[in-house]
This record gives C-alpha cells, sequence and structure tokens, in this order.
C-alpha cells in the first residue's frame, strides 16, 4: 500500500486546494514573501493583519522579513487564518516501493 495519502478522500478542503495557488514556504524568507503576497492581494496593511491576527504590527513585520528565526507555530497559523489561507504540508520524498 501506498504512503501517500489521498487528500480528496480526507480533507474537506481539497475541492478549493486544487485550483487554489500554491505558494512554495521552505523556509523562512520565502514563508515570509508568502505571507506579504497574500496580505497584499487582501488588500490589508500589516496593522490591519496583525490586529485579525492577534499579533503585534512589528511580529508581522519580522515574519514578513524572514527574521523570526523560531516563529511560534501557532502564531503562524493564527496569522494563515487571518488571511484565509491553509497551511499545506507535502512529502517531497521519492515514492516508496509498494513491493512487497
Amino acid at each position: 500500500m501506498s504512503a501517500r495519502v489521498d487528500t480528496a478522500a480526507v480533507s474537506a478542503h481539497a475541492d478549493i486546494m486544487s485550483d487554489a495557488p500554491l505558494l512554495n514556504a521552505r523556509s523562512l524568507p520565502r514563508l515570509g514573501s508568502a505571507v506579504r503576497r497574500l496580505r497584499h492581494d487582501r488588500g490589508l496593511t500589516q496593522a490591519e493583519l496583525a490586529a485579525a491576527a492577534g499579533v503585534t504590527r512589528q511580529w508581522i513585520s519580522g515574519i514578513e522579513q524572514g527574521r523570526i528565526a523560531g516563529a511560534e507555530l501557532a502564531l503562524v497559523l493564527r496569522t494563515l487564518d487571518a488571511l484565509d489561507a491553509t497551511l499545506v504540508v507535502r512529502d517531497d520524498a521519492p515514492p516508496a516501493d509498494d513491493a512487497p
């Protein structure tokens, strides 16, 4: 049996995820770029996003600049939620041989 998961079978969001743009966030600077792009796309200021996410404007600025090493995941998730964005974890490992 394959180690891959059929997201359509397990996620209520699979239908909207297939058409949504994916932003690579494999590093803090890339995560920051993704947050900045989403914030701009939604027409929000850093202060507006910070208020919606329950963080400070300085924290948003730091994330967008990729300077918050060790950023608390809960705060990142709240920020993404305020942007109506989803964190997706993709398995980049090569597929395992399915033979016994």
